[in-house]
C-alpha cells in the first residue's frame, strides 16, 4: 500500500510536474509573444512616425506654393486692373478723337460738293462758249470782208475769253471762299471740342 500509495504520488508529482511545466513553457511562449509584439509595435511606430514627418513636409511646401500662387494672383489681378485702366482711357482719347475729326471731314464733304458744282458751272460756260463760238463763226463766213471778218471773229473771241476767265475766276473765289469757311468752322468745332 504505501507502495501503491507513492506510486501513485509519483504519477500525481509526474502529472504536476508536467502541468507545471506546461504553465511554465506557456508562460514563456506568452512573454515571447508579447515580447515580439512590443518589439514589432516600437517598430511600427517608428516608421509611422516618418512617414508623418515626410507627410507633415509635403503639407509645408503645398502650404508655401499656395501662398505664393495667392501672391502671384493678387499681383496678376493688379496688373490686369492698371492695364484694363490705361485702355479703357486710351478708348476715351479715340473717341474723342474721332469725334473731333467728324466736323472736319464733313467740311470736306462741303468742299468736295462746292467743287463739284463749280466743275459743273465751267462745263456749262464752256458749252455755252463753244456754242457761241461756232455761231459767231457762222456769221463771220458769211459776211463779205475776210478782214473786218476775222476782225470781228477775233474781237468776238476776245470778249468770250474775257467773260470765261472772269466766270473761273468767279466761281474759283467763291469755292474757295466756301472750303475757307467751312475749313474754319470745323477747326473751331475741334478745337472746341478739345478743350471741352
Amino acid at each position: 500500500m504505501i507502495q501503491r500509495l507513492s506510486e501513485r504520488v509519483t504519477i500525481y508529482t509526474g502529472f504536476w510536474g508536467e502541468q507545471a511545466a506546461q504553465k511554465r513553457g506557456m508562460h514563456m511562449l506568452i512573454e515571447i509573444s508579447v515580447l515580439i509584439m512590443a518589439i514589432a509595435v516600437v517598430v511600427l511606430v517608428v516608421f509611422l512616425i516618418q512617414t508623418l514627418r515626410e507627410a507633415q513636409a509635403s503639407i509645408q511646401t503645398a502650404n508655401e506654393t499656395l501662398r505664393e500662387t495667392k501672391e502671384l494672383v493678387h499681383q496678376s489681378k493688379e496688373d490686369v486692373q492698371e492695364l484694363m485702366k490705361g485702355v479703357s482711357e486710351l478708348i476715351h482719347q479715340v473717341n474723342q478723337q474721332v469725334g473731333a475729326v467728324e466736323p472736319l471731314m464733313s467740311s470736306v464733304r462741303n468742299v468736295g460738293t462746292a467743287v463739284n458744282e463749280v466743275t459743273a458751272a465751267a462745263k456749262e460756260a464752256s458749252a455755252a462758249w463753244s456754242g457761241s463760238l461756232k455761231r459767231q463763226a457762222a456769221l463771220n463766213a458769211e459776211k463779205a470782208s475776210a478782214i473786218s471778218s476775222w476782225l470781228n471773229w477775233l474781237d468776238t473771241a476776245a470778249r468770250t475769253y474775257q467773260t470765261a476767265k472772269g466766270l473761273l475766276e468767279q466761281t474759283k473765289r467763291a469755292s474757295n471762299a466756301a472750303a475757307k469757311q467751312q475749313f474754319a468752322s470745323a477747326s473751331a468745332a475741334v478745337d472746341n471740342k478739345q478743350r471741352g
